[in-house]
């Protein structure tokens, strides 16, 4: 992800976006310890990149499903009301990318205060999280 990342700022000059990623309840060994690290894992990169100017722009899950449709479940569906912490997950990611982008102007292409700012600390968020 990061060499991504760095040839998206470095070479093109534009946004990446990770899509189409999660993990199959169908492997071997699966469990939703190991797909929240993944989750994670993915979300972590992404804002530590946004944080710093980068290119790291979003992601998108595979596959996320309202409910009374995970009959379609090919292993990857994550039905968020039957997985809380994930659903906790992704609600504080998307939480963290718009505050952290409504600093800026949309001039800015994030040289302005964004860097400076201190709102992405692990506590602050914890209560930000309970809100969403």
């Amino acid at each position: 992800m990061e060499a991504h990342i760095e040839d998206a700022e470095k070479y093109l000059g534009m946004p990446v976006v990770f899509g189409e990623f999660g993990v199959s309840a169908k492997d071997p060994g699966y469990n939703s310890t190991y797909r929240d690290t993944l989750i994670n894992t993915v979300y972590k990169t992404i804002l530590n990149s946004t944080k710093k100017g980068g290119s790291g722009a979003g992601s998108l899950l595979w596959q996320l499903f309202p409910d009374g449709t995970d009959y379609m479940d090919d292993g990857y569906a994550i039905v968020l009301s039957k997985a809380p912490s994930t659903s906790t997950m992704i609600a504080l990611q998307s939480t963290r990318l718009a505050l952290f982008n409504s600093l800026c102007s949309q001039r800015c292409h994030w040289s302005c205060k964004k860097k400076k700012s201190t709102i992405y600390q692990d506590d602050d968020l914890a209560r930000v999280s309970t809100s969403v």
